[in-house]
């Protein structure tokens, strides 16, 4: 992709100028890169919650550079609402989840993952703000997400589903992609997959979103693990500094 030129003054911000006319100022939906196993590709960040003996980690989001509207809670008052990072799926009242079940980073022992109980209909898990994009790269905004529900055939629960979003950061917060997930199944063992999107950086500054698309009720709890944004082209530089 070429890149964009940026015309104006704010030094960490630059967008589609007001004369361009394209797809890639438009909003976009576009699957994560089709090459989504080449690991060469640079990196920009990667959260893998670290790794440690205790089942929750003491960590809270702000330790990983992220808002949430979920509220950190220990397990005796882990509700709709709630989060923790744990190193395993701990064991619910009901018997209904994967307990045991562990994240998904490889070659890590102990790794945490981020348990979520999602409570509100639209609310944000995930808030992640970057600069210094380069306008008019191609990004993958991606992470690895899972049912902690178990399978059970008289048990009726609401899957999670998971809208990915990127906007801009100046202004009224343009939505530049999003993507949904769809509803995540439960299965008899917890299968984790990659859900995400790839997006044109239009703007050098953005918000990286996971949001919900349902309700709390029974069910809706998730697991997240592996959030990465990087560069979804060969031999392109994912930071692009002002000057």
């Amino acid at each position: 992709s070429s890149i964009f030129d940026c015309k104006n003054n704010d030094e960490d911000y630059c967008e589609c100028s007001n004369d361009f006319i394209g797809s890639s100022c438009e909003i976009q939906s576009v699957d994560i890169c089709s090459k989504h196993d080449n690991n060469t590709y640079e990196s920009l960040f990667f959260i893998t919650f670290g790794s440690g003996s205790d089942q929750f980690s003491s960590k809270t989001a702000s330790d990983f550079n992220f808002t949430t509207d979920l509220k950190k809670e220990s397990w005796s008052n882990f509700n709709p609402g709630a989060y923790a990072f744990v190193n395993s799926v701990p064991s619910s009242l009901t018997l209904s989840w994967h307990h045991g079940a562990v994240d998904h980073t490889m070659n890590e022992t102990d790794g945490y993952m981020y348990l979520a109980d999602v409570g509100n209909v639209n609310g944000t898990l995930f808030n992640y703000k970057i600069k210094n994009l380069c306008v008019g790269v191609d990004y993958e905004y991606s992470a690895y997400l899972t049912n902690v529900m178990r399978d059970i055939w008289w048990v009726s629960v609401t899957e999670p589903n998971i809208r990915f979003e990127v906007r801009a950061v100046h202004k009224k917060g343009d939505l530049i992609a999003q993507k949904i997930t769809g509803d995540i199944p439960v299965y008899k063992h917890m299968t984790w997959s990659k859900h995400g999107l790839s997006f044109v950086a239009t703007s050098s500054s953005v918000v990286l979103l996971m949001i919900s698309n349902v309700g709390g009720h029974e069910g809706n709890d998730l697991a997240i693990d592996d959030i990465q944004l990087r560069v979804s082209s060969a031999n392109q530089t994912g930071f692009c500094y002002p000057g």
